[in-house]
């Protein structure tokens, strides 16, 4: 039983070394930490010359900011989908481009599958309909109370 107790006294050492030490690199890596027995390096800016972006870049996945009137025909599609009685224990989420209408998530019939493409349809304008929503009859949700 001791030998636990101090193997436990060691690994409590060890993490408190290893935390302490992690502060030390970080702290050493900010400049108002630098020592002052060391001269300080003067700080040299970037020239103009060298083409550099003054702001930094987004990563190419990120897409510009989204567009508030597809945020809000998603929330009219979703809204008129939870209202729908075909709809009852489906799990179907919207995502609206410019260009479609993407349809994900199970319901449990062919006939939900149906009708969540119909009321998407009829928002949609002249957006593509991409129905990619699965049927899985096996997701019923019991016999009740």
């Amino acid at each position: 039983m001791t030998r636990l107790w101090a193997k436990l006294a060691i690994l409590a050492m060890l993490t408190v070394a290893f935390g302490i030490a992690r502060a030390a690199v970080q702290q050493g890596q900010t400049p108002s930490s630098q020592d002052q027995s060391q001269p300080q390096q003067p700080q040299t800016q970037p020239s103009q010359d060298q083409n550099q972006p003054q702001e930094a870049e987004k990563p190419p996945h990120v897409d510009q900011e989204p567009n508030p009137d597809d945020r809000a025909l998603e929330k009219t599609i979703m809204g008129d989908l939870q209202k729908d009685p075909h709809m009852a224990y489906s799990n179907v989420s919207v995502h609206v481009t410019d260009t479609e209408v993407v349809l994900h998530g199970t319901v449990l019939t062919e006939t939900a599958k149906k009708q969540a493409a119909k009321i998407a349809g009829d928002h949609a304008g002249n957006r593509k309909i991409n129905n990619m929503i699965k049927v899985n009859t096996s997701t019923h949700p019991g016999p009740g109370i």
